[in-house]
């Protein structure tokens, strides 16, 4: 059944589908060795609040980011087995208090109630994510507006347009994300979730570091979109007091069954005496030897080495897709392009240029042999010498690794900061696959930044020089710097320079080759701020060794 809008709801809205429900077969989770869901069979009752609940370290994150889809099957950490369905509830009307209490659940040997009629199909899930996972790069209308792009039923009109989302959730659309209050982005966030049109809502967290004033206030916000939008929610929270009032059932994660169970409205008082949190065993034995954190070290150089070498032979394959929507790929193209191309790369590389050109020229002639008899008949050779040195050599080297040091760095970070802080995720549960609109983006923002950057260098490089020279050999002058400089790089003809295709060549391989590795060590894994630093530390050790073997290949072809 086809849900009305409320009065308070906006007519033009899109009047959302029948709630689903949400059914676990068989699911068991495993953090390494230890279990945190046993085998569980369960459904999660169509257009109502669940909130799950357990004790500290009992699994609820990792179980409600497995239901969203964000965590594969068999990872490095965590690992799960089992199926999750969704379906309609046809018993479901359109309030959600009305559904009989008797279809709520399976029971643990999962049994289906009668009365429940299923139909299998892959759910549209959103979630509020912790730590908000807000794009600060997008304003708050541009959140909104992405998620309304990238819905997967565009056929469908959206309703509301990103400004009304916004007004109705009370959130300011001209405050920049990064300026918003904690209350702010958590609403922006809940915002950008309804406006994907999700059949389930999940909440992590909701009022985790909120007082009690502010959890309250998220509390009845959660309950109001609820009643509004006539959603499937499931939330997911230790902060029992303030949610449990909102709830329509309670889930306990029981930290010694490892079972996901029904609690009963009369029990729901009892529920903190059930809250344990998980008793880790304290492992025995004597701290890790030198030789076993030399060890230990090794194999995570050699595992970042073979995701490079991967990273490098997938490459071809993930730059081949196109923007899903080219105003968003143009978008997040000129954030990265600001990154890489920025104002401090300039004035970076025009130091460098400045710095190679000045020693390039003084110290050649400074310290040349015998220089007061060998300066007046090698001077034009020199000179020319330099000016091949600087263009084909010199500059193009040290541009390259600066820009792989610099900008490989930035974009690391960049992308080190969207998968810890969740907006990775969050590009995942919106229907997004992270490359095409941060790969892609990154690598067409290093061809186009790295030969300008380069440029600049040399250029920088150029000038440098000639005021050297004519600082030093004031009866020469700039003209014959000039005429001598150029003498092997410009053509009779007078059109581009000599080599420059080995340049321009040299500047997209180290480009390309940059900004893949920046985007995926800034895509590993991260547990914490401390891998946001390892993924920058082995970007510019890899992006250097990179661009010295990219030129050491192609001087051996190039001369």
């Amino acid at each position: 059944m086809t849900t009305k809008p409320s009065a308070e709801h906006p007519s033009n809205s899109t009047e959302p589908s029948a709630p689903k429900s949400l059914h676990l077969n068989h699911l068991k989770i495993k953090a390494g060795d230890r279990e945190l869901l046993a085998e569980t069979d369960l459904t999660i009752t169509a257009g109502k609040i669940t909130v799950i609940v357990g004790g500290s370290g009992a699994g609820k994150s990792v179980l409600l980011r497995t239901l969203a889809g964000l965590l594969p099957n068999n990872g490095p950490v965590i690992k799960w087995d089992g199926k999750i369905e969704s379906g309609h509830d046809y018993l479901t009307t359109s309030r959600p208090e009305a559904v009989p209490e008797s279809h709520s659940n399976k029971d643990h040997q999962g049994t289906t109630s009668a009365s429940a009629t299923i139909a299998t199909s892959q759910p549209r899930i959103g979630i509020v994510f912790q730590q908000f996972a807000l794009f600060d790069e997008l304003s708050p209308t541009e959140n909104v507006q992405f998620a309304l792009d990238h819905r997967n039923d565009r056929t469908r009109t959206s309703g509301q347009s990103a400004r009304q989302w916004l007004e109705e959730l009370g959130v300011p659309a001209k405050t920049p994300v990064a300026a918003l209050s904690g209350g702010q982005k958590q609403r922006l966030a809940i915002a950008r979730t309804l406006a994907a049109n999700p059949d389930i809502i999940l909440y992590d967290e909701p009022t985790s570091g909120l007082d009690a004033a502010s959890g309250g206030k998220v509390a009845e916000l959660i309950r109001h979109t609820h009643d509004t939008y006539h959603r499937t929610s499931i939330i997911v929270t230790h902060d029992y007091e303030t949610l449990i009032p909102i709830a329509d059932e309670v889930l306990l994660l029981d930290s010694e069954t490892r079972l996901l169970v029904p609690v009963p409205r009369q029990d729901w008082p009892q529920i903190p005496t059930r809250m344990r949190p998980v008793q880790l065993s304290e492992t025995s034995g004597t701290p890790p030897t030198l030789v076993q954190q030399s060890t230990s070290k090794l194999d995570v150089f050699l595992r970042q080495t073979g995701s490079t070498v991967v990273a490098a032979v997938r490459l071809p394959y993930d730059l081949l897709p196109v923007f899903p929507r080219p105003r968003w790929g143009l978008r997040f193209f000129a954030h990265y392009l600001r990154l890489v191309g920025g104002v401090s790369a300039w004035i970076y590389l025009i130091l460098a240029g400045l710095i190679v050109g000045f020693t390039g020229t003084y110290f050649t002639f400074r310290f040349l042999p015998f220089r007061l008899y060998t300066q007046p008949l090698l001077i034009d050779e020199l000179l020319s010498s330099i000016g091949f040195a600087l263009y084909r050599i010199l500059v193009p080297v040290l541009a390259t690794i600066l820009i792989a040091a610099r900008c490989g760095a930035a974009v690391a970070a960049d992308v080190g900061v969207k998968q810890y802080g969740g907006q990775i995720d969050a590009m995942r549960t919106l229907g997004v696959k992270p490359r095409l609109y941060l790969l892609i983006p990154i690598v067409l923002a290093f061809m186009l930044a790295t030969p300008i950057l380069e440029w600049m260098a040399f250029t920088s490089a150029r000038f440098i020089s000639m005021l050297s020279f004519t600082a030093t050999h004031p009866n020469v002058g700039p003209f014959f710097w000039e005429q001598h400089f150029y003498r092997n790089l410009l053509t009779s003809d007078g059109g581009w320079p000599q080599g420059w295709g080995w340049v321009m060549l040299k500047n997209l391989a180290c480009g390309i080759g940059t900004g893949a590795i920046g985007f995926y060590r800034g895509l590993a894994p991260k547990q914490s701020a401390t891998d946001v630093s390892d993924a920058i530390t082995s970007t510019v050790l890899w992006t250097t060794l990179y661009v010295l073997l990219v030129h050491f290949i192609i001087a051996l072809i190039e001369f």
